[in-house]
């Protein structure tokens, strides 16, 4: 595997691991508040990473997702929060993001992903393979890790 591709999956790991420890010690309630002027809730943020890695880095390359794509369309791009999601479904969806990555990481290693087809993003930016998919996906969960840092601020202190 190429050096920028692990420097790549590392910096992934590493936010996707602040994500998780950001997120350790808020109740099932915080991860499912929706804030005032927010349009999304903690959990839904965590799901929606699961979702979009998958889709870039596996279902628009013309590869099978990983993940239980049925499940996670709940977080897909332009959706909210339904339901309440109580808190064995919470474990659940932090143990895919965790679980989901790892297998991302081992089928690059593996070279599972070598036959990925190109596609375009709307912005008509040529994802020509893995690797342009990998630094899409990186980019994508830094955004998302600001808004769950943001989230976690505003749960812990809902009347600020």
């Amino acid at each position: 595997m190429q050096a920028k591709l692990e420097k790549e999956l590392e910096l992934i790991r590493y936010v996707r691991h602040s994500i998780l420890e950001t997120i350790a010690d808020l109740s099932t309630e915080q991860m499912n508040l929706v804030p005032t002027n927010m349009k999304n809730n903690l959990i839904w943020n965590v799901g929606h990473l699961v979702f979009t890695q998958q889709m870039l880095c596996y279902q628009l390359g013309g590869i099978t997702p990983t993940i239980d794509i049925p499940y996670f369309a709940q977080f897909s791009p332009d959706t909210h929060p339904g339901a309440f999601i109580n808190d064995a479904e919470i474990e659940k969806i932090k143990d895919v993001f965790s679980e989901a990555f790892e297998k991302l990481a081992d089928d690059i290693v593996s070279g599972k992903l070598d036959h990925y087809t190109a596609w375009d993003l709307p912005s008509g930016i040529a994802i020509e393979g893995i690797e342009d998919a990998i630094a899409t996906n990186a980019i994508h969960e830094g955004r998302h890790f600001g808004v769950i840092i943001s989230l976690t601020k505003l749960v812990a202190n809902p009347a600020d």
